[in-house]
């Protein structure tokens, strides 16, 4: 695993996904079921609520939300614009992408970690099937480099059949917020012969998010995303980020009676538990860092169990952890 050193730091040349010679390294991320981890199941079921009731509600006979390109309709809260109203839009979106900058100067990618849709379907619904049926992340190992035999074929075939389902509810979700509930519901209703557009649109939905989700996955965040790629111009050292505590941490290893370290054992949990598979003891503004916290349960887990005080990674900011490299 990649060390803290500045004098080596083959890390940068290369994604955390990949091997020297270009090839992707599948990823296993582990599970530590934390303070922050229930934290953000909690706050995660209240989003998919939202997100797949909303569609469903109506405001004096008007959707919540619509966003009807095609007949040039788009509703916000119940209020609806159109085509003329579309400088007010305009001015929405601008003022939008600036809270969004201030936000992520102050407190970093924590809308990655912890509201993004991508990360709220890929660790709170697709990555618990995934667990729920092949198990943690070394049951997951072997079953992949295992060969195959019928309890296999069985477990990956009702992963992707459930992984599937899930592509088709959320992809009918999403185009109910661009058609509206009474078009979708006539979509669903009447014969497929009146409605061959509608339906190729679900599909292709549906196969766009069974691949981002059951294929494409971390590489989403790490190379497909514009927001993550603006994160070294946004964040400076008072930006609030995950942080490893280097002054406290280093060295790392076992106390020994003839070598003294710091309070990181080297146990590598905080790199096995990361969906992007990175090392946050090389730095915490890491564009692939998507802010999840799971590397802090992790890390506390592992405190709890040596007898250390918790919080050697922890939300901080350089200036104000004083942390040292």
């Amino acid at each position: 695993m990649p060390q803290l050193n500045l004098d080596n730091d083959d890390f940068r040349n290369h994604l955390y996904n990949q091997s020297k010679d270009g090839k992707r390294l599948w990823l296993y991320p582990g599970r530590i079921i934390g303070k922050f981890y229930r934290l953000r199941s909690y706050f995660s079921y209240f989003l998919l609520i939202a997100l797949f009731g909303l569609p469903w509600l109506e405001y004096k006979g008007q959707p919540i939300f619509l966003f009807n390109v095609l007949a040039r309709k788009f509703i916000f809260w119940g209020v609806p614009f159109f085509p003329q109203d579309f400088h007010l839009v305009a001015l929405g979106l601008v003022a939008f992408l600036i809270f969004v900058s201030l936000f992520t100067v102050l407190f970093g990618r924590i809308w990655c970690g912890w509201a993004c849709p991508q990360t709220i379907f890929m660790e709170m619904l697709f990555r618990k099937i995934e667990y729920w049926i092949e198990g943690n992340d070394k049951a997951q190992r072997r079953l992949n480099e295992s060969p195959w035999t019928q309890e296999k074929m069985l477990k990956k075939g009702a992963k992707h059949a459930l992984f599937l389902v899930f592509a088709f509810a959320i992809s009918n979700t999403f185009l109910m917020y661009l058609m509206g509930k009474g078009d979708w519901l006539r979509l669903i209703q009447e014969p497929v012969g009146l409605h061959i557009a509608g339906f190729s649109a679900i599909w292709i939905f549906t196969a766009v998010f069974y691949l981002v989700f059951a294929r494409f996955r971390e590489i989403v965040c790490m190379v497909i995303c514009p927001y993550g790629r603006l994160q070294g111009v946004l964040l400076d050292n008072n930006s609030i980020l995950v942080q490893y505590d280097h002054t406290r941490g280093e060295p790392r290893g076992k106390t020994t009676s003839e070598q003294s370290t710091g309070d990181c054992i080297d146990c590598h949990w905080c790199v096995r538990v990361c969906p992007t598979g990175i090392d946050i003891r090389n730095g915490s503004n890491q564009l692939e860092c998507i802010g999840c916290t799971s590397c802090i349960d992790a890390c506390d887990a592992v405190m709890d169990k040596i007898h250390k005080p918790k919080n050697l990674i922890r939300y901080d900011s350089l200036n104000g952890g004083k942390f040292g490299h």
